[in-house]
């Protein structure tokens, strides 16, 4: 059994906080709901933050200090917040909820009621996409195609995929195996997507939507501006979980083909940024380094990602002198 069965807390939300006073209100508001207060635990991690953030989370801790809890620390990145919330959590279930983002009140009701009575190692549920640009939105179902509501890792269909926004652990599992995220780093949320599932080998699906996360907001690591100037960190993230994953190529399981179909697919991603930021001489050459790496040290990455992309194809074909077209038409394509 769980040693965090009998835990009253359900759910720890860790809630990472930098800068975000403009958002925390909404973001803290959709957790503070009379029916669940008792059984949610929301530790708030400011990670340094210069405008009014920490004042913000105080008043929210003062107000429910049973629910919740303030760390407040030199800043470290995204991943130092994940790890300061995995440390503090002492709810059954753990979740990130980003601090410019929020929960869908109804949804997280429901998905309370759902965990009570769950003992799975990873519960999916749906989340919302909502761009500030226009105020639009769109559903996300990670496991609508998923043929079970409760089952192995092992019996997850082949196109299976899951991102922070839609995915939940068990507290004790990152926990009891020391998931550390790496700090002082962007993308290191596909850390927390990935590092876990050594141990992961119960799902639940929960056909319920309880993250909004909010799109379009200039700051982001996803904007254009962000992947600029953070893109050589999604290339250190990648290659420690390339090493974590040495061997994940061969396939030898249903865990390790979705682990190798992950790395193609980020990897793919990865690529494309360097396509939809400026265009210049030294973003071409990180580029081609990059390539370079990819064919010397992840020849199987390498080789999927020409045989299922036509723009690295093309890119490869060309020995890059497509490179200033490819930037203009990803450029376009291109929604955050």
């Amino acid at each position: 059994m769980d040693k965090n069965q009998n835990n009253t807390k359900i759910l720890s939300v860790s809630i990472a906080c930098y800068n975000v006073e403009k958002y925390l209100d909404q973001t803290l508001g959709s957790c503070l709901v009379p029916e669940i207060t008792d059984k949610l635990e929301v530790i708030i991690v400011n990670d340094g933050s210069g405008d009014g953030t920490a004042d913000l989370a105080k008043k929210y801790a003062e107000k429910a200090p049973g629910t919740f809890v303030l760390i407040d620390k030199e800043n470290g990145g995204y991943g130092s917040t994940v790890n300061a919330g995995i440390k503090a959590a002492t709810g059954r279930y753990f979740r990130l909820l980003d601090g410019d983002d929020w929960f869908d009140t109804d949804g997280l009701k429901e998905f309370i009621r759902i965990l009570e009575n769950a003992h799975e190692d990873m519960i999916i549920t749906r989340f919302r996409r909502v761009f500030e640009s226009d105020g639009h939105t769109e559903e996300r179902d990670e496991g609508e195609k998923i043929p079970f509501v409760t089952g192995k890792f092992d019996e997850l269909p082949d196109d299976a995929w899951f991102t922070m926004h839609a995915v939940t652990y068990r507290t004790s599992l990152l926990k009891d195996n020391s998931v550390t995220i790496t700090e002082h780093c962007f993308y290191t949320d596909q850390e927390y997507d990935l590092l876990p599932l050594r141990w992961v080998n119960t799902v639940r699906i929960a056909p319920v939507t309880v993250y909004c996360y909010r799109i379009g907001r200039g700051e982001q690591s996803v904007s254009v501006a962000g992947l600029e100037k953070h893109y050589n960190e999604q290339t250190t993230v990648l290659k420690k979980l390339y090493g974590i994953y040495s061997d994940a190529h061969l396939c030898r399981n249903r865990k390790e083909k979705y682990i190798y179909k992950y790395f193609v697919k980020r990897t793919r991603f990865h690529i494309r940024t360097h396509l939809v930021i400026s265009e210049s001489e030294r973003h071409k050459r990180d580029l081609i380094e990059f390539m370079n790496y990819l064919r010397a040290e992840q020849p199987d990455i390498y080789r999927d990602l020409l045989a299922q992309s036509r723009f690295v194809k093309l890119l490869i074909w060309s020995r890059f002198r497509t490179y200033g077209i490819l930037h203009r038409v990803m450029l376009k394509k291109y929604r955050y």
